[in-house]
């Protein structure tokens, strides 16, 4: 892979990993029109780096995520119970891109639908973060958000804008964990080490920074179902010409 396709890759990953797009949607879209894609380890090898980027952004809220761990462990269990149970079937759904609008219209609708929730300042409770939890499992497919979907469970569970961006951030912590142990001895290959790849891992981290504050920023102004705008229009362009 070209240095020139690792930094398109990098920067796809970075920003659509964090704002509600779907990171695995557009890498997906990328690998059907354009015909190139990272390895399955190349790909974990990036969300290192989106890892990475979340624990230095996070980094002054160890508070917030300590605090709050049995509710981030309780979230955590539909994605372990799914990505166990079902990752085949996923994988399989994975390979037709014609669902990919689909997915993209599901994030959408749920990320316009921000916009009519009633902002309250409620707390985390075991049943919502399961709930929460769920809709993080979701997005497992290709083109359904995990930020999008986490957040706005979040918001019509009745957390604040603010709570809703740290939970569905710490509930990304663990679930990225996992992934990348699966693949740990297969992340620091000579392959993956290689110039291209390490210029494109720093750059992953870097645009990741750039996404989580503006995500923040985003959500904080009420402005979070702008992006449900984008996803429906890129829906309804991929239900025409895919």
């Amino acid at each position: 892979m070209t240095l020139i396709q690792s930094l398109i890759l990098a920067f796809v990953q970075g920003v659509t990993e964090f704002l509600p797009i779907s990171s695995d949607g557009h890498l997906n879209l990328l690998q059907h029109l354009f015909g190139f894609t990272p390895s399955l380890t190349l790909d974990i090898f990036l969300h290192l780096a989106t890892f990475i980027s979340v624990l230095f952004f996070f980094r002054k809220k160890l508070s917030y995520f300590l605090s709050n761990l049995k509710y981030i462990i309780v979230g955590s269990i539909p994605v372990i119970i799914i990505g166990f149970f079902l990752k085949d079937q996923i994988s399989s759904l994975a390979a037709f891109p014609k669902l990919l609008p689909l997915f993209f219209l599901f994030t959408s609708i749920y990320t316009l639908a921000t916009k009519f929730i009633k902002k309250q300042d409620k707390k985390l409770t075991y049943l919502s973060a399961f709930i929460i939890g769920i809709f993080q499992a979701i997005a497992i497919l290709p083109g359904i958000s995990r930020s999008g979907g986490t957040i706005f469970a979040a918001l019509l569970l009745g957390l604040s804008s603010q709570n809703a961006f740290n939970f569905s951030f710490s509930l990304f912590i663990p679930a990225t964990v996992g992934a990348i142990l699966l693949e740990t001895k297969n992340i620091f290959t000579s392959n993956n080490l290689s110039s291209n790849n390490l210029i494109a891992f720093v750059f992953t981290f870097f645009i990741g920074l750039f996404a989580l504050k503006l995500l923040e920023k985003i959500i904080t102004g009420n402005k979070f179902w702008y992006f449900g705008i984008y996803t429906l229009v890129l829906a309804l362009v991929l239900f025409i010409f895919l």
